[in-house]
């Protein structure tokens, strides 16, 4: 279960098969949950990268940002 700190109530999932996508292929596959009070989301992943430079392991990805 994922608690949001603000609301302090359980994050629901709002969807399945979301990947992080951190570029040159290395993918994280995970689920976004969602407070149902204020909307914050987070993306819990299996901490496991996969090589995925086509984009064909999940429905949506998020490009993230180069640190």
């Amino acid at each position: 279960m994922y608690v949001c700190v603000e609301c302090r109530v359980a994050m629901q999932c709002e969807k399945n098969e979301v990947a992080a996508d951190f570029g040159s292929g290395h993918v994280y596959l995970g689920d976004r949950f969602k407070c149902p009070t204020c909307g914050k989301m987070i993306l819990n992943t299996n901490g496991r990268p996969v090589h995925d430079p086509d984009h064909l392991a999940s429905v949506e990805y998020l490009k993230m940002e180069k640190s």
